[in-house]
């Protein structure tokens, strides 16, 4: 069985305490080569595990547009991997699987072009590991029913968090990528919606392939991230109207509002403020589709307009994305977000609008960034 080639690429913001033991077992993985892409804006990782190939200085472009410049990177300078592998940085392999990777997507069957892991806690409880596609069907089942409910009864619409999963990169390369006109949120399901809408199938491997990941601990304190997972909803709604139909807010509002009801019942009010958070920033992006919070807040988000200028993995505007090798391993991306430098550097379109200035802080926007892992974990 021929051995496949690897990229995997991890995406971080600040770190994390699991990313050493995470790089170091990617890279022990036969065949892989590993790129960390750094988004927070003057973290350094001095000290990295020898094959690590490390790039920050392209600001906070979010998680997919993020891997979209990894893989254009690596096919600046390599040829294309047969598998692409999208992790967070608080990802954590268990003992073995490093060894196992490799054969296991060797073994895929040749018609899947995706494979997604079961995901457990630290504390070994089942994680969300896999969603079902939106439709108006469906979020009113999930409001009824429950998430998992929904994965069982429709597992022909299931696809994978964004957290660990693997691709083959022609099928990658053939959807362009992830859709960069979203920072936050739902890019993973842009991505499987148009896969799954190709035909492409998804396999899973059994309970001896999970992955450890805790998810949401820094969005789960960030009021922001709970809008701008409703604004990422309406991205989502006018990208795919045409499968939704123009029902679906109306349904995904009624959802949060049940939840919000639901949680408050229960005494949780936390959670059913989150709900009603995510509810506004649905509202306000549909209404306002060049609402933009994160870019005037300490997240320092790259615009969607340069995202999308620049964010493709193709590089289809054939700018030069990386400096000179001599700054291997650390590498730095120059100009996605002119306003993370003292001067415009070079090899970059003059067209890319400069961010408005810095709006000030709000306490009920710009909660504390706690280092550890990407925000949309």
């Amino acid at each position: 069985m021929k051995q496949p080639k690897l990229l995997a690429v991890v995406v971080s913001y600040g770190g994390s305490a699991r990313l050493p033991a995470l790089l170091s077992a990617l890279v022990g993985v036969d065949g892989c080569q590993v790129l960390l892409m750094e988004n927070q804006v003057g973290m350094r990782h001095p000290s990295l595990p020898s094959g690590v190939r490390a790039y920050q200085g392209h600001g906070n472009v979010g998680y997919g547009t993020a891997v979209n410049l990894g893989v254009r990177l690596h096919l600046e300078r390599d040829p294309a991997p047969d598998w692409l592998l999208v992790v967070n940085s608080d990802i954590a392999l268990p003992a073995g699987m490093a060894e196992r990777l490799a054969p296991l997507l060797a073994a895929a069957p040749a018609q899947t072009a995706v494979v997604g892991f079961p995901i457990r806690t630290s504390d070994r409880r089942p994680g969300r590991d896999s969603s079902v596609l939106p439709s108006a069907r469906t979020n009113a089942f999930i409001a009824l029913r429950g998430e998992a409910a929904a994965v069982a009864r429709w597992p022909e619409r299931r696809y994978p968090v964004g957290a660990f999963f693997a691709i083959r990169t022609e099928a990658f390369l053939r959807l362009d990528g992830f859709d960069p006109a979203y920072w936050m949120y739902y890019e993973e399901t842009d991505l499987f919606c148009r896969y799954l809408g190709t035909g492409g199938r998804i396999w899973w491997p059994d309970e001896t392939w999970q992955v450890v990941h805790d998810g949401g601990a820094t969005t789960g304190t960030s009021r922001l991230m709970h809008r701008e997972l409703g604004r990422s909803a309406a991205i989502y709604f006018r990208h795919h109207r045409g499968d939704l139909g123009p029902t679906w807010p109306a349904v995904h509002a009624a959802q949060l509002l049940v939840l919000a009801a639901r949680k408050g019942l229960l005494g949780q009010p936390v959670e059913a403020a989150r709900a009603l958070r995510i509810l506004h920033g649905l509202a306000t992006g549909l209404a306002r589709p060049d609402w933009e919070p994160a870019c005037r807040t300490r997240w320092r988000a790259v615009s969607s307009t340069s995202r999308i200028r620049v964010g493709r993995p193709t590089n289809p505007i054939g700018h030069a994305l990386t400096t000179p090798n001599s700054r291997s391993p650390s590498q730095t991306i120059t100009g996605v977000e002119r306003h993370m430098a003292e001067r415009k550097p070079a090899g970059w379109p003059v067209s890319v609008p400069e961010p408005a200035p810095a709006a000030p802080r709000r306490p009920d926007l710009d909660a504390p960034i706690r280092p550890g892992r990407h925000p949309r974990a």
